[in-house]
């Protein structure tokens, strides 16, 4: 299995175990066109941030030409704008949380380390990659000890 494929499958495995209900109670049932499962959706998108594939118009590329998007996606195709409407009307204020979790879930099993990841934009000049992963440790800390605030 090589790298982008144990990737994505790692990523499935961690959405499914991590229970985003707070995001499935915002997807709520209406009218007009069946919709996509937001689980599926948020795994497209924490793939593709973990991938530096960001924009709604290359993810929805990234679903029509790349297999382990297409695998994620369940073979289903999102246009672009359906990506954008998910991400914000439904991820605004959830998806920080549900990356950083995904995150440390994926370093925590060993799949992944922290020096490759970026949470907040923090742009590093030094190729030094133990300052980096020291700032990132401390940022994922902070973003933890916010968490015990609103708890």
């Amino acid at each position: 299995m090589g790298l982008a494929s144990f990737c994505a499958v790692s990523v499935s495995e961690v959405i499914d175990e991590m229970g985003i209900e707070r995001l499935l109670r915002k997807y709520q049932v209406g009218g007009g066109a069946s919709r996509y499962h937001p689980v599926m959706m948020t795994k497209l998108f924490v793939y593709g941030y973990m991938t530096k594939v960001c924009s709604s118009r290359m993810l929805a590329k990234a679903v029509r030409e790349n297999v382990m998007f297409m695998w994620l996606s369940g073979n289903w195709k999102p246009d672009f704008r359906t990506l954008n409407d998910f991400r914000g009307k439904l991820l605004k204020g959830v998806m920080e949380e549900i990356f950083v979790t995904a995150v440390k879930m994926l370093h925590a099993k060993g799949y992944i380390k922290l020096e490759n990841y970026f949470v907040d934009g923090t742009k590093i000049e030094s190729a030094d990659v133990k300052a980096l992963a020291g700032i990132l440790r401390e940022r994922l800390e902070g973003l933890e000890e916010g968490e015990g605030k609103k708890n």
